[in-house]
């Protein structure tokens, strides 16, 4: 059989198949839409879902991009994961100043008609080691001046759990106090999680942070704070960010008139196949197969592909080597789940970033 059919033979075993039908050159019509199914089916239960789930709730524009951050964040995570050498963590101490706004707060609180109880104002400045590609991984503030769990306290203070309203504030005059959370401080949870909003403020250029900090009792007694201001330590915690780069054009890649075994890219979009309703990213994916002729000693994956490439060219009963993709890497799909919750999932073998002859 001749080389050039033989190649044609790996690329049909390999993933021809799906290469034609989703790019819409099949000359069958009926054919593609049966081997179209099959495939979609395949992919169902790979995600574990028996058809594809019905959205009842849709998420709104808020919530999309939310859901599109944790999705990004997880995507740098993995890949940062799959690095050599593993990103360090840093531990920076932040001088953080707390001081009472005897007044209340500055403006109109977002949720709140009434002011409910003690508002202390929270600023925090930036270092020069806190540039913006750092992934906060904690930040932890420790308000109280003593152990909450001691007895002198348990027996002075009844106001336990203590409620505390989290709101960002204006770098300067005027402005609503944004809501950014609300947390629960208790004997044995006793330090302040401001991961939130450390992250975001560390994100952009902003030299200060400014935060108000509203307790629903009063707790005066207890915070590690004087008349005036007293300086606390804030423990933030970060990693390098993964930058995501855009794929330059690889060895791999095939060129203009490549023949040869190497990697093709084809654009899948799920909007195509009907399943943009449910999956939320990516919209789509860059689906690489390997294509090509494997002439003799190229691109060999083994002293096995090579003793069988000198076979076939010796005598032509041995099957040439076929293109083959010779490593992958992960795909992370966020879709919607059978319950119509909002779930992610990791597929390590789904996109192909090598090929070889095998």
């Amino acid at each position: 059989m001749p080389a050039s059919q033989w190649s044609e033979r790996c690329l049909i075993l390999g993933l021809g198949v799906v290469a034609v039908l989703l790019s819409g050159v099949d000359p069958r019509p009926a054919t593609s839409r049966l081997h179209l199914e099959a495939i979609k089916q395949s992919l169902l239960e790979r995600l574990g879902l028996e058809r594809p789930p019905v959205v009842w709730q849709a998420l709104d524009r808020d919530g999309l991009r939310r859901a599109h951050h944790v999705y990004h964040e997880m995507l740098s995570q993995l890949r940062a994961n799959q690095s050599a050498a593993e990103p360090e963590t840093a531990v920076h101490l932040l001088r953080a100043k707390l001081k009472l706004v005897p007044e209340g707060p500055p403006g109109r609180l977002e949720v709140a008609s009434d002011f409910h109880g003690p508002f202390y104002s929270l600023e925090l400045s930036r270092t020069a080691s806190l540039h913006q590609n750092l992934l906060v991984l904690r930040a932890e503030l420790r308000l109280f001046k003593e152990a909450l769990y001691l007895p002198a306290i348990s027996r002075s203070n009844s106001t336990w759990p203590l409620h505390v309203n989290i709101y960002k504030l204006a770098d300067g005059d005027g402005g609503t106090p944004k809501l950014l959370g609300s947390q629960v401080l208790s004997r044995t949870s006793q330090t302040l999680d401001l991961r939130d909003a450390v992250d975001h403020w560390m994100a952009n250029t902003e030299q200060r942070l400014l935060l108000g900090l509203e307790f629903l009792a009063d707790a005066t007694t207890l915070l590690a704070t004087t008349e005036g201001a007293e300086t606390l330590t804030l423990e933030v915690a970060t990693q390098e960010r993964v930058r995501v780069r855009k794929p330059r054009q690889l060895d791999e890649e095939c060129g203009k008139g490549e023949g040869k075994c190497c990697l093709r890219s084809l654009k899948v979009s799920f909007e195509a196949i009907g399943w943009s309703d449910w999956v939320v990213a990516p919209s789509s994916y860059s689906m690489k197969f390997c294509k090509g002729s494997c002439p003799h000693n190229y691109k060999p994956a083994s002293i096995h592909a090579q003793i069988k490439s000198r076979l076939h060219r010796l005598s032509g009963e041995t099957p040439a080597p076929c293109c083959v993709p010779a490593g992958y890497e992960p795909m992370v799909i966020m879709h919607y789940g059978s319950e119509g919750k909002l779930v992610t999932q990791v597929f390590p073998d789904m996109i192909v970033t090598r090929c070889h002859c095998a």
